[in-house]
């Protein structure tokens, strides 16, 4: 294990890398509000539940362990190492997937005769989502941490002495906070609306996103990641499943409110995200060889899986079965085809130190 690993959140990493996967894996067989390559006669509606719960925490939580070890990094190298670490980590893996793979894939698929350089600055602009794929988070993380390390540096990183200990009101106040700033973001800028502001952003989300990273920034500094009790994370968790169960009697009065979208995927972010924390930290605290090597691998599985998952898609249209035998398929192929990829990359030095 490598210095400054912990046990359950590399569990709880695996898990989220997988579930991106499985999420990836069912746009072609659920309702999505996005937009996906492929699209199968075979489709299952309770998928876009399944959307709509990931959507509430998954990479709100991704966000939240990266701010979290980011600290770790910043600590022990100097500001010059710190960049270039993050160039080459996230900087290579963008431009390579940008460039190299997202641009001739969707060029290609377009049909477009324009010229190559105008039809990248189009979809860049236009069509972000398209141009680098789920690279988005990546170019999301490189952003959030040089904004980090301009407007904190390192002094604000070093772990504190002085004790302050978590209290429980902290996580209302956060959901307080978040419902409004989300709600107020989506008076303008709905779900799956997406803009080019230097890098692909949904602006919808973003409150959570860059709040997540920078409170897992704190739960460092402060050392709260072990402070939440089990009963706590719990009792959240089970709001979370009260509230997502609730959407089904609740009147379109009050469903329908401006904020009453942003107060349920607020209740559901924090409550899953909490219940899994103190979950994983209570009954998944311990590495097997299965769960090293993903966790050795969950970075390149990410970087990988999207192609691998759309060709898997592509090669079972055909194949009349049920869509969610189809979408647990693609999901598991596409975790052992990336995983395996990932796993042989790394073995050359060069590779292995950026994925």
């Amino acid at each position: 294990m490598q210095k400054n690993r912990i046990a359950y959140i590399d569990q709880i990493k695996v898990f989220l890398t997988c579930l991106v996967v499985a999420h990836h894996a069912a746009q072609a067989y659920g309702p999505t509000g996005g937009v996906w390559v492929i699209s199968d006669k075979a489709k299952a509606s309770w998928l876009q539940d399944f959307f709509f719960i990931n959507a509430s925490y998954m990479m709100g939580l991704y966000f939240f362990i990266s701010g979290y070890f980011m600290v770790f990094s910043i600590r022990r190298k100097t500001k010059y190492q710190f960049v270039k670490d993050r160039l080459k980590r996230l900087g290579i893996p963008l431009l390579f997937f940008t460039f190299l793979v997202f641009l001739p894939f969707n060029y290609f698929l377009s049909g477009s005769k324009e010229n190559l350089f105008l039809f990248f600055a189009d979809t860049y602009i236009n069509k972000p989502p398209l141009a680098t794929g789920h690279l988005w988070f990546v170019a999301s993380l490189l952003a959030y941490s040089f904004i980090y390390l301009i407007l904190f540096g390192k002094h604000f990183s070093a772990s504190t002495d002085k004790a302050v200990p978590f209290r429980t009101y902290y996580i209302l106040i956060y959901i307080l906070l978040l419902t409004l700033a989300t709600a107020v973001v989506r008076l303008k800028y709905p779900i799956d609306q997406w803009r080019t502001w230097g890098i692909p952003v949904e602006v919808a989300h973003l409150p959570q996103y860059l709040s997540l990273f920078l409170i897992g920034t704190v739960f460092n500094r402060l050392g709260w990641l072990t402070d939440i009790k089990l009963k706590t994370g719990i009792f959240f968790l089970m709001i979370a499943i009260v509230t997502y169960t609730s959407q089904y009697w609740l009147p379109h009065s009050i469903s329908g409110h401006w904020l009453a979208e942003p107060l349920a995927e607020s209740l559901l972010c924090v409550g899953i995200s909490l219940g899994i924390i103190v979950l994983f930290r209570h009954y998944s605290n311990k590495m097997n060889f299965a769960s090293r090597l993903l966790s050795e691998n969950a970075y390149g599985i990410y970087l990988f899986h999207l192609l691998i998952v759309i060709m898997l898609q592509k090669m079972i249209l055909s194949w009349n079965a049920a869509a969610e035998i189809k979408f647990l398929t693609v999901t598991i192929l596409a975790i052992i085809f990336s995983l395996l990829l990932s796993h042989f990359l790394r073995k050359i030095k060069t590779l292995r130190n950026i994925i």
